[in-house]
């Protein structure tokens, strides 16, 4: 062999591994997750684990990216913009084949029209909604999880901790979206043996305040429902603090207060049985991955919903109420590092 050929050889070679490592990651099937929130937030933290924890038992090269809005329903109209052009401009530059849209500031802002487009698919996560306000009912290159709250392990919880009678139910939550979809789940849910006595979608806190105090005497359970974005008085611009709306309840109210959320005791609550972050990231990654595989077909996976909840629990607020916990829920909460001193 010639002193040029063994020059030329090695760099040949070279040129030669590098186009074939780009036309495989080219082909690899390309995903990406857009959160509506942050990706500090505690709700995108817990997608996100369960996301990469379907990762690690996948076999398939995939290209993964995650992109994040930092919007929630009380964002300016001008925050939302700017992020939503942010969020199709990631879209564009990585061009995936599935689309990840968790909650309704993302399917809103981008996957309602991303679903439109040609080879592309989109697995909607979390939304209040219903899939056909975002165009969704009848595309076929739509799949999703429904959010649905564990109203079943809620009603179940309260034999372990108010007692084993038939009770009377509140709820409360913030007068928006996302309040008043967790309301309707709760007026259609047969709460037999218990009744459900009442239930408000407030405006402030103000109001917020008036309902929790006047259920002294006609329930023995309050559901806390949403309160995200709830401001101090009628349109007041100014958003209460979540952690002071826990703590202001868990003092006030004299039916036992039971979150549907596990930030209401992060903000100082007792106890919350609440659907779990870890799972509906777990299942849209698994349904992603099922999707771009070729043996599949092309066909969306079916409509499912979650049949896992989170326990979280604040010991020392349930134990000011005097309120038994059993040592499962104790268990449970301190396997998902919601158990709190």
């Amino acid at each position: 062999m010639s002193k040029r050929w063994k020059a030329i050889l090695p760099g040949a070679f070279l040129a030669f591994g590098f186009c074939m490592l780009v036309a495989f990651n080219a082909a690899r099937p390309r995903i990406m997750v857009l959160q509506s929130v942050g990706a500090e937030s505690e709700w995108a933290k817990g997608v996100d684990a369960g996301v990469r924890a379907a990762l690690q038992s996948n076999r398939r090269p995939v290209s993964v990216e995650w992109q994040y809005l930092g919007v929630d329903t009380r964002s300016a109209a001008g925050v939302r913009a700017t992020a939503a052009a942010e969020a199709w401009r990631a879209v564009d530059r990585f061009d995936p084949d599935v689309l990840i849209a968790v909650d309704d500031e993302a399917n809103e802002s981008v996957a309602r029209e991303f679903a439109g487009r040609a080879g592309a698919r989109v697995v909607f996560v979390s939304t209040d909604a219903a899939p056909a306000e975002y165009g969704f009912a009848g595309r076929t290159n739509v799949a999703g999880i429904a959010e649905l709250l564990p109203l079943s392990a809620v009603r179940d919880a309260f034999r372990f901790t108010v007692g084993d009678r038939p009770l009377r139910v509140s709820a409360v939550a913030f007068d928006g979206p996302t309040g008043r979809a967790e309301l309707a789940q709760v007026r259609a849910f047969d709460w037999s043996p218990h009744r459900l006595v009442e239930t408000a979608a407030v405006g402030s806190l103000d109001a917020w305040k008036g309902f929790v105090e006047s259920r002294g005497a006609d329930a023995d359970v309050l559901l806390v429902l949403s309160y995200a974005g709830l401001p101090l008085h009628d349109g007041d611009p100014v958003v209460a603090n979540g952690p002071a709306i826990a703590a202001w309840t868990e003092e006030h109210a004299r039916p036992f207060p039971l979150g549907l959320h596990g930030s209401y005791v992060t903000h100082g609550g007792g106890l919350a049985i609440a659907p779990s972050p870890h799972d509906y990231g777990f299942l849209a990654m698994e349904m992603a991955l099922d999707w771009v595989d070729p043996s599949n077909g092309s066909a969306p996976p079916p409509l499912v919903t979650s049949a896992h909840f989170d326990v979280a629990v604040g010991a020392a607020r349930l134990k000011a109420r005097g309120i038994p916990v059993p040592p499962i829920y104790l268990e449970a909460a301190r396997m998902g590092d919601r158990l709190l001193p």
